[in-house]
């Protein structure tokens, strides 16, 4: 089975295994791979088989896909080729995945993805990358509790101050 092993600029590495069938990669959790990184595009690029051998194919990502450093719309995947989403780097392999160290991405990468989808409504994400999520939302509630008792605070303090104002003035 192919995999794709993904080191993510966390210093995480996680290996997906890649089915025979297309694997949609992106930063959104209708992906069949999620990668939750800003310069990774909502619907990056695809990793699909073709006549048993396997293809990666850009979908117009913002800041592009790259095999072993060249920029591609779509190319035939080798053994131990590097990828790239982004600023997220990647490998691939059929048989097991090369560990070798990979470069480091360059700093200057934009981080803006203008691609907006929507998820089917019966999709199940096969991501080994677990997206975490307030499902609740109290931590939005803390800070508005936090931006409200720092506005009164601010306007307590101002009053303080013009009332002291006005006791030296009469003086």
């Amino acid at each position: 089975m192919a995999k794709l092993k993904i080191y993510l600029p966390s210093g995480k590495e996680i290996i997906h295994d890649l089915p025979e069938q297309t694997t949609t990669i992106g930063r959104l959790a209708e992906n069949a791979l999620q990668i939750e990184d800003d310069s990774v595009s909502s619907s990056h690029a695809e990793v699909f088989a073709e006549d048993d051998r396997f293809f990666v194919r850009d979908l117009g990502s913002t800041n592009g896909t790259f095999l072993n450093g060249e920029k591609i719309e779509r190319s035939l995947l080798h053994e131990g080729d590097e990828l790239r989403f982004g600023s997220v780097l990647t490998r691939f392999g059929v048989s097991e995945v090369p560990t070798e160290n990979l470069p480091d991405a360059p700093a200057n990468l934009p981080t803006e993805a203008t691609t907006e989808s929507h998820r089917p409504d019966n999709f199940v994400s096969s991501s080994p990358i677990k997206r975490e999520t307030n499902q609740n939302g109290s931590g939005k509630a803390v800070l508005l509790i936090a931006a409200l008792v720092g506005a009164l605070a601010f306007a307590g303090a101002v009053y303080k101050i013009l009332e002291i104002s006005k006791i030296l003035e009469n003086q």
